[in-house]
């Protein structure tokens, strides 16, 4: 066991898939073991990840392999690029099986093989691998965990996509029982065993756990799924995911029992709610509803205001009650609801056009300011290979057609972004863009 794992908190006999994944990540979290994005509610990314991957050189399987598909999450991308710099065919199942099955991924030599391999060049650069493409022989697959034990059993992020994957590709008969299954993590998340009874049919075991220090290798194969359980999956699941609707389309003109799962309410939670993090945002702004919840009685008024009504208490000062208004005088500072700041007005603006797909905008701005070029505001574009430039009069005296805007369209048109950037910068002055979103030309 390693020092990092002899810290955890010890599993109870009483514990879940679900509270496994929280003590898995508060553990990563706290020990500073992860690193970005945080590791809540994903496969967490840590320190070591490369080393991790690099073990999969010393396996004999993936010298033997061929063709190998490594998960699209974060920690994984070290082993993506390993698959293509050994000359091996990568497939990436497609995020949330949303557009396709998978991507298969090849080096460009346009791009860095980092850029191949992030979440970008997943979704910008791979060929499109549907249902019914045939001859695809997948020899290793390699997976992420929140959670492994030494005996194979692993847990995921909650969200069920690489069960589901494991059984479509053996529905397509792209894989079989001799398809040997890695998994790259810490050390720390490694147990010698998780509880048995959590564990169903449909989850997919390990052959192999590859860490930043050591290779476990499973020595006793656990039974692994057999396709699609139809019944172990709801009507919400197959929402905008065409593989799958087509796998069951298939299957039921087969005479397949494709019944899905009628979801139950007062069924226990056992996957970490994904969709609350698009919220989180939210509940900051609205501190002041959601962290003073306790103060309801202190706010109500003489007409007996219910809870539901908190927000709007809060928000409007101009209640007609002079309880409610001595008690939001007490509300702290931090916790009331910031008025929105006005954005600055925008006299002209200039479009910077032909910018590369592979430019990032931190990087634009650094040339920028290498130049002293400093706009008000950038209306970002990139991926689609423009931006614009916002600039507020400082000077009535200057206009559009002023010296000091022309040696800002020369500069620009001679910026040179990166070394890998051949192409020269179109710029033109257009007239102001009333509703834009932009992002702070300070921010890094």
């Amino acid at each position: 066991m390693s020092e990092s794992q002899a810290q955890m908190e010890p599993l109870q006999p009483d514990e879940t898939k679900f509270t496994i994944r929280k003590k898995v990540w508060a553990h990563m979290s706290k020990n500073k073991l992860a690193v970005f994005p945080k590791p809540y509610g994903r496969i967490p990314n840590f320190q070591g990840a490369e080393e991790a991957a690099a073990r999969l050189l010393d396996l004999g399987p993936f010298r033997d392999a061929k063709a190998i598909e490594v998960n699209p999450d974060k920690p994984l991308a070290p082993a993506r690029a390993l698959v293509l710099a050994q000359h091996k065919e990568l497939y990436v199942p497609f995020p949330r099986l949303q557009e396709c099955l998978m991507k298969k991924l090849q080096m460009d030599e346009k791009l860095d093989v980092k850029m191949v391999v992030s979440r970008w060049g997943i979704e910008h650069t791979g060929t499109k691998i549907d249902m019914k493409e045939e001859g695809i022989a997948i020899d290793l697959l390699v997976l992420g965990s929140v959670a492994v034990s030494k005996d194979g059993r692993r847990i995921g992020k909650g969200a069920g996509f690489a069960d589901l994957e494991f059984g479509i590709f053996k529905e397509l008969k792209a894989i079989t029982d001799e398809t040997v299954v890695v998994t790259i993590v810490h050390d720390s998340q490694v147990f010698d065993e998780l509880p048995a009874k959590l564990f169903q049919k449909y989850d997919v075991p390990v052959d192999y756990i590859l860490t930043p220090t050591r290779t476990i290798k499973v020595e006793e194969k656990l039974p692994r799924p057999e396709g699609i359980f139809w019944h172990e999956l709801t009507k919400g699941q197959l929402k905008g995911r065409k593989v799958l609707l087509e796998l069951r389309e298939k299957h039921e003109k087969e005479g397949r029992d494709v019944t899905l799962k009628v979801p139950n309410p007062d069924d226990p939670p056992n996957r970490f709610p994904l969709f609350r993090r698009r919220f989180d945002f939210k509940r900051r702004q609205n501190r002041s509803y959601y962290q003073n919840r306790t103060m309801k009685d202190q706010i109500q008024n003489d007409n007996g205001q219910k809870d539901g009504a908190l927000r709007r208490v809060v928000k409007f000062k101009d209640s007609k009650s002079d309880n409610t208004q001595e008690n939001l005088e007490n509300i702290p500072p931090q916790n009331k609801i910031k008025k929105k700041k006005k954005k600055p007005h925008i006299d002209y603006s200039l479009r910077v056009s032909n910018i590369q797909k592979n430019v990032r905008v931190r990087d634009f701005k650094m040339a920028l300011r290498e130049k002293g070029i400093k706009p008000n505001n950038i209306t970002w574009k990139g991926s689609r290979g423009y931006c614009y430039l916002h600039y507020a009069k400082t000077n009535q005296k200057v206009e559009k057609d002023s010296e000091a805007i022309n040696g800002v369209i020369e500069m620009i048109q001679d910026l040179k972004i990166n070394s890998n950037v051949e192409k020269n910068l179109n710029v033109k002055v257009m007239e102001p863009i009333t509703r834009i979103e932009t992002v702070d030309v300070t921010a890094v």
